[in-house]
């Protein structure tokens, strides 16, 4: 799919929308995660400060190797600053422009951003065709059987998949399902 064909050009091959995209969504998702890591880095800062300082210097034999607690601090920072870029580019990736989830006849379009290391992000496309696509599954990610996030996944006949995060688009990932696979019954297979 060229980069240069916009949404009337997607309304001309019959496709229709999906779902719309959610930059407001993203934007206070990545605030979140960004202010989550300026707290753990603070500790990791903290730890450093106090160790070198000497409130946590130890004192006695059972006590932590200082030099391990210089770990502790770094590991701590380095995560709190993976945690406060990874934020920064998720906000930055809510401002990506024309990305849509569009379906018809020939199959389904997709513009979304996809998040990489330390804030970087990419904007991906796909043109799946409906003989391209083994099926549709709603992936719940769990901690400790609680659910905590979904994930709307196209897995692919020839192997593979492409996974949709719940906070990309408007709409659930049940919905989304629920129209892909009624598009699905009257335009693919």
């Amino acid at each position: 799919m060229a980069e240069s064909e916009d949404i009337r050009n997607f309304a001309e091959r019959g496709m229709q929308p999906v779902t719309s995209y959610a930059p407001a969504r993203i934007l206070l998702l990545g605030l979140a995660e960004a202010v989550f890591g300026l707290m753990v880095l603070g500790m990791g800062a903290i730890t450093i400060w106090a160790t070198w300082g000497g409130d946590m210097k130890p004192t006695k034999p059972g006590d932590m190797p200082e030099w391990w607690m210089y770990i502790v601090g770094a590991a701590l920072g380095l995560g709190g600053v993976a945690l406060f870029t990874s934020g920064l580019g998720r906000m930055l990736s809510g401002l990506a422009r024309n990305c849509f989830f569009m379906a018809g006849p020939e199959g389904i379009a997709l513009r979304m951003p996809k998040q990489g290391w330390f804030g970087r992000f990419r904007v991906v496309e796909y043109d799946l065709k409906w003989d391209q696509i083994a099926q549709f599954v709603r992936y719940i990610h769990r901690a400790h059987l609680i659910p905590v996030g979904s994930d709307l996944r196209i897995e692919l006949k020839v192997g593979g998949r492409v996974v949709i995060a719940r906070h990309y688009f408007r709409d659930s990932v049940m919905e989304i399902q629920q129209r892909l696979l009624a598009m699905q019954t009257t335009f693919g297979r």
